[in-house]
């Protein structure tokens, strides 16, 4: 009887859109105080966030696993 283990990766994709999305949104809310403030905040967090997730976290387990 041989006992394997699986392991689960978890994804944490969204947890980057999410952060980044809410920190977008308090400053953008902030600095503006308006709607448009908040919702400028908002797209420019999931940009920074896509950004981060694709040139810098994605890079850094490539060169992990080779």
């Amino acid at each position: 009887m041989e006992h394997q283990e699986e392991k689960k990766e978890i994804n944490t994709d969204n947890l980057f859109y999410i952060i980044g999305a809410f920190f977008g949104v308090v400053t953008g809310g902030y600095c503006f105080k308006s709607f448009w403030g908040v919702a400028g905040g908002l797209v420019i967090g999931l940009f920074i966030a896509m950004f981060f997730l694709n040139a810098l976290v994605k890079r850094k387990s490539e060169e992990e696993s080779a």
